[in-house]
């Protein structure tokens, strides 16, 4: 599922395609993908144009002309397109917004997993979500706030999107094997230099991230990440631990991790 980094990308690949043109039409392929919203308030903004946009979390927000946004989720497989009309349409573009200089920006999931939404504000809609702090605009003292009380496993907590937003179970596994923190550990068994060392790490994996494009093999071999996989081994040579953590497939490494 796309986690932040991803997100931050398709933010700026928006950024770079669609602002300030013309929407002429919106053609809405699977009505199915909304989500509180109609297919009519979607064609509603036919005649606005996308002026900015924002990223909270795994959610993109796309601001029009009208002062209204529509949300996107990307599930598992989401992702945008750009390209000229004549090149049409494939079978998982799921909502195309339509330019008056006849590009199309196609909403693309082939797993139909994807949401789409409307929300007047961002604030409301986190709230209504109920979402935590963006993973990457919390503060060090809110952050080491949030865990007072908590006494779950770390892992777990980082990917609860209501605890804190953007994290999925690919970077919580980097911030955790960077950090020296076994995922299995309880959050009221950190210690303050543990905190600040999680902290640190979440800001740094994550912007790697984007500046890597979100693809594993980019990363330097110091990462976990381009040793994730069946039979790999920890950066270090030792031997690579997989085991479920909240349902999740997770990675770590036993000699650093504890």
């Amino acid at each position: 599922m796309p986690e932040l980094p991803s997100v931050e990308i398709f933010k700026n690949y928006f950024d770079s395609t669609s602002l300030d043109q013309n929407i002429i039409d919106i053609v809405v392929s699977n009505p199915e993908i909304l989500v509180d919203t109609t297919t009519q308030n979607i064609k509603n903004f036919k005649s606005s144009r996308f002026i900015s946009s924002s990223r909270y979390g795994k959610y993109l927000f796309a601001k029009t002309s009208n002062e209204s946004f529509i949300v996107f989720h990307f599930g598992m497989t989401g992702f945008f397109k750009y390209h000229h009309q004549s090149k049409g349409h494939t079978s998982h573009s799921r909502i195309s917004f339509i330019f008056e200089n006849e590009n199309v920006l196609d909403f693309e999931d082939p797993r139909k997993f994807g949401k789409v939404s409307v929300s007047k504000n961002i604030p409301d809609f986190v709230e209504k979500k109920h979402l935590g702090p963006d993973a990457l605009e919390v503060d060090y003292e809110l952050f080491k706030k949030m865990f007072e009380g908590r006494k779950g496993n770390i892992k777990p907590l980082l990917m609860n999107q209501h605890f804190l937003a953007g994290i999925g179970n690919l970077y919580a596994d980097e911030i955790l094997y960077q950090s020296g923190i076994h995922p299995l550990r309880k959050a009221d068994h950190l210690h303050k230099a543990d905190f600040y060392q999680l902290y640190e790490n979440m800001i740094m994996v994550l912007k790697k991230a984007i500046e890597f494009q979100d693809r594993p093999r980019n990363f330097p071999p110091e990462f976990l990440l381009s040793h994730r996989y069946p039979g790999g081994e920890c950066p270090n040579g030792e031997k690579l631990e997989i085991i479920k953590v909240g349902g999740r497939t997770t990675y770590y490494c036993p000699e650093k991790q504890i």
